[in-house]
């Protein structure tokens, strides 16, 4: 897989649902510590409708296609991390505006604008232990993957390790937003759930272009 199109964008969904009903159990038992304990449920009712709603879209520029996808996650999954991942379509979508197939390239770009929406919706940055601390390491190495001509496949196994990296990290590092925050230095020691999340929708991409 060279190149993303809507036919390719719907096998990348697809697999982001079957990532996300693995990793259920996990992301309930990581949220349900110092939050609501919904966040697995949440990621696979909004992915799942998000993957079926691709399938009734005639539209082919992708750009239009992901603000409808980021309508329907917004829809689906009215939760903090929903809306999160919802502005992450979102403003991926003006880098896709009038194209029919994504490079890399377009994808770096549309990365980079996933994360300024999140960093400004969220009103969060990396380090804060938020899911921005797996996305934004992400979009990085793919961005210094395209920059050294790696292929489509190794540039997102380059940024589902990087993403796993920047989860990894969060353990160390104390909340500063939502539910646990109220809990401070007990945070500590404690992976993020949304850090978690974003690091299963990269490893589903990274899967899917596999």
């Amino acid at each position: 897989m060279d190149i993303i199109r809507k036919e390719e964008l719907t096998q990348i969904l697809d697999e982001i649902v079957t990532t996300m009903e693995g990793a259920k159990d996990e992301l309930i038992e990581l949220d349900g510590a110092m939050g609501d304990g919904d966040l697995g449920l949440t990621m696979v009712k909004g992915f799942t409708a998000v993957a079926e709603e691709i399938r009734t879209l005639d539209e082919t520029d992708m750009g239009k296609i992901m603000m409808k996808l980021g309508l329907k996650m917004n829809a689906t999954a009215p939760s903090t991390m929903g809306t999160l991942v919802s502005t992450c379509f979102l403003k991926a979508a003006p880098a896709a505006k009038g194209k029919t197939e994504l490079t890399l390239a377009d994808m770096v770009e549309m990365g980079r604008g996933a994360v300024a929406g999140v960093m400004e919706r969220g009103k969060s940055k990396p380090g804060d232990k938020t899911m921005l601390d797996a996305l934004y390491p992400a979009v990085e190495a793919l961005g210094a993957a395209a920059a050294a001509g790696d292929s489509l496949t190794d540039a997102w196994q380059k940024a589902y390790e990087a993403a796993k990296d920047g989860m990894e990290k969060t353990t160390s590092m104390q909340s500063v937003h939502g539910r646990a925050a109220y809990y401070q230095e007990k945070s500590v020691g404690r992976q993020d759930p949304g850090a978690t999340a974003m690091m299963y929708i990269v490893s589903g991409i990274a899967k899917a272009v596999r």
